[in-house]
């Protein structure tokens, strides 16, 4: 990758291009179903070449997993939301027609903020030379946007990635193939007909960190070229082969040295974890990702990486005060409230470490008897790619995520999954205790297992959040069926003076109910 093209990818993508696969039009057969994922793979690619800031192929799919959309063809407004969660301005759709030997390209861009669709960008040729057609799209993209092109369009198109047919078929179905096996076997079927096409290799290595096979992902990365346009990219998956390998000192360098052409923020956080694994713990790797958070001060990943860093170099105080933000922008972290609660107690903040404690059983229970600090589990957090991505987590409040888990426990309780519907309102009811809704919902669900001193008590912090003859009227029901008849006349008689209608409270006082 050439320096104006680190620096693309470092910079915030405002004004950048998310690329969605284009649709095939009427009469592609399914077997070419693979075109539209290559364009979408290719013109990203092109883009950065031509200095326009675009999301990477791979990173769109992460983005997607992270905000739980499946991997199937998006909507219009679905692809809107990926664009404005990655923060891209425009966003590329459109069709093509695959009838060998001719292919063409019809795509158009949105502008994400008004609406507004471009007239067609339009380009046919051969089938065999998709990248062609890619590539001079892209420079009339990158034209049509509000920076010009820092190539002219025939030195873009030159510098397209040229592959035998073969190759280029095989490249496609490695990408759009769903089953992991499948994938590496195309992956490898595309690097054998075209051993000069770098971005076939990079995703089979990419493939192969997937599968575990970290000594096979370094053997294939390695075997990119340094002046291949892919080859920071490869570098950087190369660092994550060698640290699972156990090559710390060798990581460490690696990423060094990519540092030195640009400090991207998930460069200084692999390199500080490469640092941090390889020892001493001399404060070298907290120093980096103090850096990497100048450049990236939002990144929930950096401020658990820092608070985890500082406390592994024993400094308590500081790791509890970036543990305390990573808690703030991610309240389910179950990681982060682990570690502040060791952070807490190490920095002899007692009150602070009993309430962290008490958020680690209330919301991560199995992680309650971890009283004892162990510093050589593996919570640091590598980045899997160059782009921060940080969509789901520190955009919502408490109570945003509250409602969400909610949401989530009426969707297991309708599933017949009793038990994770009541560990999701559990959750709710820590992060949100005065609402009055979550603990209706926790009484109501221990109530229908029987747990009725538990559902009592729901009920009566529901009711001290929020006075409602309804609610009110359940507690009594409640409690006549636990036999204590003088408490629950006590309940329907109070829930009446608010209700005289209520019937929940008239059948527990065995009085008719009104028509």
């Amino acid at each position: 990758m050439t320096l104006l093209a680190a620096l693309v990818l470092a910079a915030p993508l405002a004004g950048g291009v998310l690329v969605v696969p284009p649709e095939p039009a009427a009469g592609v057969p399914p077997e070419e179903a693979w075109m539209g994922e290559v364009v979408a793979d290719l013109l990203p690619r092109a883009l950065v070449l031509a200095g326009t800031p675009a999301v990477d192929r791979d990173d769109r799919l992460r983005a997607q997993q992270e905000l739980e959309i499946p991997l199937v063809p998006l909507t219009r407004a679905t692809s809107i939301r990926v664009a404005e969660a990655l923060g891209a301005a425009r966003l590329v759709v459109g069709t093509y027609t695959a009838t060998a030997p001719r292919a063409s390209l019809s795509l158009r861009v949105l502008d994400v903020e008004v609406g507004s669709l471009s007239a067609p960008f339009v380009a046919s040729g051969s089938a065999d030379d998709v990248g062609a057609l890619v590539y001079a799209l892209a420079w009339d993209i990158a034209a049509s946007g509000p920076t010009p092109p820092v190539l002219r369009r025939d030195d873009l198109v030159a510098r397209r990635p040229t592959l035998s047919a073969d190759g280029l078929r095989a490249y496609g179905q490695a990408l759009v193939a769903r089953n992991a096996a499948n994938k590496l076997r195309y992956a490898r079927r595309a690097v054998v007909a075209a051993p000069s096409f770098h971005p076939a290799r990079l995703l089979l290595g990419r493939l192969q960190l997937q599968a575990t096979h970290f000594s096979d992902a370094h053997e294939t990365l390695a075997r990119v070229p340094a002046a291949a346009p892919e080859a920071r990219a490869a570098r950087f998956l190369q660092g994550l082969a060698l640290l699972e390998i156990g090559r710390y000192r060798e990581a460490a360098s690696l990423y060094a040295a990519l540092a030195v052409e640009a400090p991207t923020p998930a460069v200084l956080n692999n390199q500080a974890l490469a640092a941090l694994r390889g020892l001493p713990r001399d404060g070298g790797a907290s120093a980096l990702l103090r850096r990497a958070m100048e450049a990236a001060p939002d990144s929930a990943d950096l401020a658990f990486n820092l608070g985890f860093v500082l406390l592994c170099e024993g400094q308590g105080e500081s790791a509890a005060f970036h543990l305390r933000e990573a808690v703030k922008r991610d309240p389910l972290d179950s990681h982060a409230r682990l570690l502040l609660a060791w952070a807490e107690t190490g920095a002899g903040h007692p009150a602070e470490a009993q309430e962290a404690w008490k958020a680690v059983v209330s919301l991560a229970p199995s992680y309650a008897s971890l009283t004892t600090p162990d510093l050589t589990r593996r919570f640091e957090r590598l980045q899997p790619a160059e782009r921060l991505l940080d969509l789901a987590r520190g955009a919502r409040t408490t109570e945003e995520v509250a409602a969400g888990l909610v949401g989530r426990a009426d969707k297991m309780r309708a599933g017949g999954d009793h038990e994770g519907a009541l560990r999701e309102l559990t959750r709710a009811a820590y992060l949100d205790p005065h609402s009055a809704r979550i603990h209706v919902l926790l009484a109501r669900a221990y109530r229908a297992r029987g747990v009725s001193e538990q559902a009592m008590g729901e009920y009566q912090m529901a009711l001290w959040s929020q006075d409602d003859a309804a609610v009110r009227a359940e507690l009594a029901e409640l409690l006549a069926e636990m036999g204590r008849a003088p408490e629950a006349r006590e309940q329907a008689e109070r829930a009446l003076k608010q209700d005289p209608a209520n019937a929940a409270a008239r059948k527990v006082l065995g009085l008719p109910t009104l028509q």
